[in-house]
């Protein structure tokens, strides 16, 4: 969208105004800190003295977010602006947190962001901007594959699987030195749960059936996608206890399925990206992919709401655009190395460099499946990751664990669905 179509949505939007005539200074909630939020700060300096509406930035912990902002609201102190990771929307929406935006504005989310969107959509209606989104695709380093003979990252699961036993070494004692392949371990789950998403997204399968009344985790394809997963263990190919997150900057690790938001972490530890791929997740022509995002909606008892809504549409917007044309969200994402699916700041910010644009390729090609706003999200992918673990460790059937695991979910989904 041009700067003069963005600029001809912008309402002009009443702000709440103090005794003395200024402005009330809104407030906005968000996990980075002081120094991956300076670009936006210096931005909030800009806004106030451009239009007189101060907005004063609160940092608030990542993993103590969803609780303190509910807290914060029954006790009256809730900041006007959120920025939250999307599936805390479901829960914030169910408690009459969060404001539609206005029909512009959401006009303007819509045309700009595309299928991310979907990220700040609960039930079917929009609450805010996305900002940062994250896709997970096949990162490789070419060095282990080329040292095992193969010249291109696979393009199917038996490739993967033939190229990362091809790169596997084990010590004296049998266990793995270098993995063809490496989980990436986390306390949500996250690392065997979004490659499962990949995987079942790429069967052509949602986790969910419309309306969230009912989950697909027993169905043949899950079920296919958890076994998948399962093999790279059962095959001698890597083990659960080898951390993607560790080996594969050290030169560990052949393969992972990660997020763009690592490009740092692999650069400081190889030293450089130039033998990274990245590339789809294999699973043939209609391979699929998952995306999560974060976005900033406004507090529906905000005293100024409007006025709120306001500084989100220009900070997200090309009204807040610097000579390169990038918005304000775009700058301060762009400096920590992540992705924003806003069109027109990818646009202006030109061809990435050659980690970064294949992610940016799977959101432009309409590849990836937003990570479902269903209430009790953390709650079930923790369920999920118990039971794909489970499968993984061979410790249950692929059948019966995901069988377990549907009946399961739907326990959790018949309480609000």
């Amino acid at each position: 969208m041009s700067r003069l179509a963005t600029t001809a949505l912008a309402l002009v939007l009443p702000v709440a105004a103090l005794a003395d005539g200024h402005a009330a200074p809104l407030t906005m909630a968000m996990h980075y800190n002081q120094d991956q939020a300076a670009p936006l700060l210096e931005c909030l300096a800009d806004y106030e003295a451009e239009t007189g509406q101060a907005v004063e930035y609160q940092q608030v912990s990542y993993g103590e977010y969803l609780q303190t902002v509910l807290t914060g609201r029954i006790g009256g102190t809730q900041p006007d602006i959120y920025h939250l990771y999307s599936i805390w929307g479901a829960q914030m929406a169910d408690n009459g947190v969060l404001a539609e935006p206005p029909a512009a504005l959401a006009d303007f989310i819509r045309a700009e962001y595309g299928t991310t969107a979907d990220a700040a959509t609960i039930d079917g209606t929009l609450y805010g901007v996305p900002t940062e989104v994250s896709v997970y695709m096949l990162v490789s380093n070419m060095a282990l594959l080329r040292d095992a003979g193969y010249d291109a990252p696979p393009a199917t699961w038996d490739e993967l699987r033939e190229i990362a036993e091809a790169i596997t070494t084990r010590n004296d004692q049998g266990r793995v030195e270098t993995a063809g392949f490496a989980f990436a371990e986390s306390s949500s789950g996250a690392g065997v749960v979004h490659p499962f998403y990949a995987l079942l997204a790429s069967r052509g399968m949602d986790v969910y059936a419309d309306g969230f009344a009912e989950a697909n985790l027993d169905s043949p394809e899950a079920v296919a996608a958890a076994r998948d997963l399962a093999t790279l263990v059962d095959d001698g190919i890597t083990e659960k206890s080898v951390d993607a997150y560790d080996a594969f900057p050290a030169g560990g690790a052949g393969m992972m399925v990660m997020a763009n938001w690592y490009k740092s972490a692999i650069e400081d530890g190889l030293g450089s990206l130039d033998d990274v791929v990245v590339s789809p997740i294999p699973a043939g022509d209609d391979w699929k992919t998952l995306q999560y995002a974060f976005f900033m909606g406004v507090d529906s008892d905000s005293p100024n709401g409007d006025a709120a809504w306001e500084a989100v549409r220009w900070l997200n917007s090309a009204d807040s655009a610097d000579d390169s044309g990038v918005s304000c969200m775009g700058r301060m994402l762009s400096s920590i190395g992540a992705l924003t699916a806003n069109a027109s700041d990818n646009a202006a910010m030109g061809e990435a460099d050659a980690f970064t644009q294949p992610f940016l390729d799977a959101l432009a090609d309409g590849r990836t499946v937003s990570q479902p706003n269903v209430m009790q999200a953390a709650e079930i992918e923790g369920m999920m990751a118990d039971a794909i673990d489970s499968v993984i460790a061979g410790d249950a059937d692929a059948e019966a664990a995901m069988g377990d695991l549907d009946r399961a979910v739907e326990d959790v989904l018949f309480e609000f669905y």
